[in-house]
């Protein structure tokens, strides 16, 4: 018995031997293996270093396009952060402690700096600004990037092999030891793999392949804070108020995310209907169709409460990404250049219209000053508009075509509608516009008289209505195409601007050249300096190569031009890349057709919807319908 005992010790302690033995020589596992090289980057990641940098070597290769850039983020421990990035377009450096925020960018010869104490809540501390780029990108990114957020190495690291497939490639002989991981899955239509620093110790590269695309991401971390020369030698110094640069930075970063996905998405607005007092949104195969009737602060307050999201994204893009492109660019700082054309321009925007953007701030939530400035933004528009009649179209019909080609790139695709207006004393319109935007650019009132424009020169000329406002006045106060001749005409106006104008009753066309100090109304057919070719009752505007095949696809349709025809007309050439929404008004039947654009793709590329403005106010003006 007791030599059974000793018996069983030693085969307990022999046991015991060899796992000891097997644990120190057993190789690791796959996951132990990456478990292990994710605790450097995740422990920077989730901020549980008091200070490092990481720097991101970036380069990205698809067909004869090669770029190489760098990202670098470094982390202080009293606070401090910066953010340097270079590359072949642009380069600059964003830096923040407790006494600035400094943006400077050397390229352009400007540096950006507001000082004094940090903002409470502020878009740009790094954790808020984190979340705000995050919510930018599609569910399940933001999945994955807040697991990696929050969750430990092993975690991620099973999870990365469960959804992604990760397995361990061969060891190749003729190159260096460094463990790389596969991705078993097609990711984004590609082949990722995750290569290991030699020991495996952290992440060194991350690659994807993707037929003639290529993209790698070289990464190195290090444990203290690199911070950048804050130097402003050389550089024009804008000295601006912290908290709005921290807030246009922030928001200006966080809205330029949303905008790339939307811009490869494309993704449409779920149908669907909703009611804000007399007011009412009906969203049908993705398009808005939005009907507005009352006082003009009932109007704004119904179109607030009904876009509200739309309305944060239209100041997202206009006053904060666009306004830190014109700052750096212009080395001038936006805001203030909006309060001073704002200030200018008050004088002569009738006080209906400022009521209307009172409501829409009350209604939507946003501050008025923010729905003032992104209602006047002061645009360069490169567009093209013509109408057809008589001779030139089957049964003498008149075709009024309006191209807006204009910040596809902004993405103020994602909130196009088309508004129904009835305000209490005026011509009820339809307009064609943006969720957050009250004013006109292309639009046709219940009398048939219909509205569209083009930009020319002279930003800073403000002393004066703005086009949109004067827009909207003519499809609220024009019974005849008369009428609105001396409404363009009487009316102080701003900048260089080109209209098209036209009125189905006679039927009949003008086109418009105003600019501040004079006006030239252009009768179908009349010659004009930067209209060299006239065609018979004809009124065709565009510029340069677009004029000419707008002139040229004319001709070759005429007499024969119907709906169809019309349309094809604002297709490219005549319509640009940037083909922001097409419009084709039928004023005789009071019907307009609209495009609009869609991601990356022209409104000329997509289908066109068709709206009955006598349908849709008859509909406005029947007792609401009994659930």
């Amino acid at each position: 018995m007791r030599n059974c005992r000793f018996a069983i010790v030693g085969v307990l302690v022999a046991m015991l031997a060899l796992s000891a033995i097997a644990g120190q020589t057993a190789a690791p596992t796959d996951l132990e293996v990456l478990t292990k090289a994710l605790g450097q980057p995740l422990t920077a990641l989730q901020g549980k270093k008091p200070a490092c940098t990481a720097t991101l070597d970036i380069h990205f290769r698809h067909g004869k396009l090669d770029e190489t850039g760098q990202i670098a983020l470094a982390r202080g421990e009293d606070g401090r952060f910066a953010l340097s990035v270079t590359t072949r377009l642009l380069s600059f450096a964003l830096v923040r402690d407790a006494k600035a925020t400094r943006l400077l960018v050397p390229s352009k010869k400007v540096a950006i700096i507001g000082e004094g104490p940090a903002p409470q809540q502020s878009d740009l501390e790094p954790s808020r600004l984190f979340l705000n780029i995050v919510a930018g990108l599609p569910p399940e990114a933001q999945a994955m990037v807040g697991l990696l957020h929050t969750a430990e190495p092993g975690a991620v690291a099973l999870l990365l092999q469960q959804l992604a497939q990760l397995h361990r490639a061969p060891a190749q002989a003729d190159k260096p030891a460094s463990p790389t991981f596969v991705a078993g899955r097609p990711i984004a239509k590609g082949t990722l793999a995750i290569t290991l620093a030699p020991d495996a110790s952290s992440v060194r590269q991350l690659s994807w392949n993707a037929g003639a695309t290529h993209a790698t991401i070289a990464i190195a971390i290090q444990d203290k804070a690199v911070m950048p020369s804050t130097s402003t030698e050389g550089l024009k110094v804008l000295n601006v108020p912290r908290a709005e640069l921290e807030e246009m930075v922030g928001r200006g970063l966080a809205a330029f995310v949303r905008i790339l996905r939307y811009s490869a998405s494309g993704t449409l607005p779920r149908d669907g209907e909703r009611t804000a007092g007399r007011g009412r949104l009906v969203v049908k195969d993705g398009r808005r169709l939005v009907m507005l009737q009352g006082t003009p602060y009932e109007i704004g307050h119904q179109h607030g409460r009904l876009l509200g999201k739309g309305m944060g994204r239209l100041i997202d893009g206009v006053l904060f990404t666009v306004g830190l492109y014109y700052s750096v660019e212009k080395r001038v700082w936006f805001l203030d250049v909006m309060r001073g054309a704002w200030k200018r321009l008050l004088p002569h925007i009738p006080k209906d219209y400022l009521e209307e953007m009172r409501g829409l701030a009350d209604g939507s939530g946003q501050p008025l000053e923010r729905v003032q400035l992104s209602n006047v933004f002061p645009a360069l528009f490169h567009c093209s508009g013509f109408a057809v009649f008589g001779k030139a179209t089957q049964g003498g019909k008149l075709y009024h075509g309006r191209v807006l080609d204009y910040m596809t790139d902004v993405g103020l695709q994602r909130d196009a509608a088309v508004f129904v207006v009835k305000k209490d004393g005026a011509i009820p319109f339809a307009n064609v516009s943006y969720a957050g935007f009250i004013g006109s650019v292309s639009g046709m009132n219940a009398k048939k008289v219909a509205f569209g424009e083009m930009g020319g020169r002279g930003e800073g000329w403000w002393d004066g209505t703005p086009m949109p406002i004067l827009m909207r006045m003519g499809l609220e106060r024009a019974n005849t195409l008369a009428d609105a001749c001396r409404i363009f005409r009487e009316t102080k106006r701003t900048c260089e601007y080109y209209y098209v104008i036209s009125d189905g009753k006679i039927p009949d066309a003008v086109g418009v050249a105003a600019f501040p100090d004079k006006i030239d109304f252009l009768r179908p057919g009349q010659v004009h300096k930067q209209l060299p070719t006239p065609v018979d009752d004809c009124v065709l505007m565009s510029s340069g190569r677009r004029y000419q095949h707008l002139v040229r696809k004319t001709k070759a349709k005429y007499g024969q031009i119907d709906t169809a025809a019309a349309i094809d007309l604002m297709r490219r050439p005549v319509a640009m890349r940037s083909n922001l929404h097409d419009v084709l008004f039928v004023p005789q039947d009071l019907v307009l057709h609209v495009a609009n654009a869609r991601g990356r793709k022209p409104a000329c590329d997509q289908p066109y919807a068709r709206y009955d403005l006598a349908a849709i106010l008859a509909d406005m003006a029947a007792p609401p319908k009994t659930k």
